[in-house]
């Protein structure tokens, strides 16, 4: 072979950022490389960790076999018939992805893994994880996990629809996430829904832990304690059956002792004429089943007796407003409320009807900002981790052909911020490869038949979609996007129903299928109550 030659290997990333290309080139040769049994000139595998443990090296060579043209000629002794070249080892890892990506049997492990630590018992959860003594002073504090649930009650069905706390609850999310929080954040839940996901959550608390739960919606306050409102509570007359009382979610958690327990709610707190009676009876349960633990802090938005309010024209309601300015401070919780407080007091638009209020029981200067230490890949931590990425996984591309119109449907999906019930799922039109040159044709643009066609994707009723938008890019063509709320009430796996239509005659549709999606974030684990 001609020392003039030059082979060398290439990697380049696909779309959808799940699978990698592996191509080899040969430089100052004509001819073009193709694969030993197959016709294509490049290798497509999945980013996962396990197609790193393989190993790709390009080999290439010519032959002169017998019965070849001249084959006696350069046969015979003393002749090259054959020549050779092999390439260096590619190297894989940077191509790694997580588990979002991961091929279906490493998901299948991972999930069988989780199943068998769900099955073995919540006992898991309240182990500790790190090897300190939390309680000596002199110690660093330090947090063995941490852990947020948020909920935004917005749209209700029979009050008035509150106006920011998906958009509180989105950038609480994300200032915790910074601090590496573990969020769970649902938006518009029901009674049951957020009942279910309170005792869910208790899978996340543990020994050491910093856990926060902030509520943002509408709420009351009745003999002495705080009620919180479902978006299925009624117009009036409200009794305990129809809300949820922060008693009740303290005495689900009270068996698991995090090392911080922060509770911020932010509510109205007015006393609403109802009948107090059945309240009182209510909280009577509670009280005779005390358990104190020297770890919680209430951040109330506003006062006993007092509403708190949203401005119009701000992104935040009052309390996230000022709030957001200081979690990530690095001091004592209870310093960083304090601050908030203060900053609202300055604020002469709101400073004289809503004053927040601080209760603690506290016995250490905890911060946000304490470090997140564990003693190895422990059981608990690993359970808790587990778990969490259970309630955020989504699926790989679902591909749908119709093959009557020679297109294929390609159905993907993407995070709403930090939300877990929510989802953005995505619909564009492509070509049906042909058989022959499959990984090909997956780099070509779409054809002009193609692009004369949208996807739009119908939905279980349970679940609210938004309307669509239309996206245009160079590469990917035309797609269709929504956004996929309430995933809580998808019972299951999530199903649609695809029709196709021209682009000019968007009232016809030219065929119709169904397609199982699987499981998008929540779902999984609302499946199992």
């Amino acid at each position: 072979m001609a020392n003039s030659l030059r082979l060398s290997t290439n990697l380049a990333e696909l779309p959808f950022n799940l699978h990698f290309q592996l191509a080899s080139s040969l430089n100052g040769c004509d001819t073009w490389l193709k694969i030993i049994d197959d016709d294509a000139r490049s290798v497509y595998r999945l980013r996962c960790a396990c197609s790193a443990k393989n190993v790709y090296k390009c080999r290439v060579w010519n032959e002169v076999e017998d019965g070849m043209d001249y084959s006696e000629f350069y046969r015979s002794n003393g002749k090259q018939f054959r020549s050779e070249m092999i390439s260096d080892i590619v190297d894989l890892s940077a191509y790694n992805s997580d588990e979002s990506g991961a091929c279906d049997r490493c998901k299948q492990e991972q999930m069988a893994r989780l199943q068998k630590l769900i099955d073995e018992g919540d006992q898991y959860a309240t182990q500790s994880v790190v090897k300190v003594d939390l309680h000596q002073e002199d110690e660093q504090l330090v947090a063995a996990d941490k852990v947020a649930l948020i909920i935004s009650n917005c749209n209700y069905e029979h009050l008035p629809d509150l106006i920011t706390p998906h958009c509180d609850a989105e950038t609480f999310a994300q200032s915790v996430q910074e601090l590496k929080y573990k969020t769970v954040t649902l938006g518009d839940l029901n009674l049951e829904e957020m009942q279910f996901i309170v005792r869910e959550y208790k899978k996340l608390l543990g020994n050491g832990v910093y856990a926060i739960f902030y509520f943002v919606g509408h709420g009351f306050e009745a003999n002495g304690q705080c009620y919180l409102l479902p978006v299925d509570a009624p117009a009036e007359g409200y009794s305990p059956e129809h809300c949820l009382s922060m008693d009740w979610v303290l005495s689900i958690w009270q068996d698991h002792v995090p090392a911080l327990n922060l509770i911020l709610l932010d509510v109205c707190r007015k006393f609403l004429p109802c009948d107090m009676t059945a309240f009182v009876h209510y909280a009577q349960q509670f009280r005779t089943k005390v358990h104190i633990n020297r770890n919680t802090i209430y951040g109330y938005a506003t006062s006993g007796g007092v509403s708190a309010y949203e401005v119009r024209g701000e992104n935040n309601g009052v309390f996230m407003k000022y709030l957001k300015n200081h979690l990530k401070s690095p001091v004592s919780v209870i310093e960083m409320l304090n601050r908030v407080f203060r900053d609202i007091d300055n604020d002469k638009k709101v400073c004289d009807v809503q004053v927040p209020e601080l209760r603690s029981n506290l016995a250490h200067s905890r911060s946000l900002t304490d470090p997140l230490i564990y003693d190895g890949h422990t059981v608990s931590f690993e359970y808790h981790t587990i778990h969490w990425r259970c309630m955020h996984e989504l699926p790989s591309p679902v591909n749908v052909e119709f093959k009557e119109q020679a297109l294929r449907v390609t159905v993907w999906f993407d995070f709403v911020g930090h939300f877990t019930n929510k989802v953005y799922v995505f619909s564009s039109v492509g070509d049906i490869p042909t058989e022959e040159n499959d990984e090909i044709d997956e780099d070509k643009p779409p054809s002009d038949w193609a692009l004369s066609h949208l996807a739009h994707l119908k939905f279980d009723q349970n679940l609210e979609t938004s309307n669509e938008k239309i996206l245009t890019d160079s590469d990917e063509g035309v797609s269709l996007c929504l956004m996929l709320s309430n995933l809580q009430r998808a019972n299951g796996e999530i199903k649609c129903c695809i029709e196709l239509r021209h682009r000019d005659d968007d009232s016809t549709v030219v065929a119709r299928a169904d397609a199982l999606l699987g499981h998008l974030l929540i779902t999984k684990v609302f499946a199992q109550a």
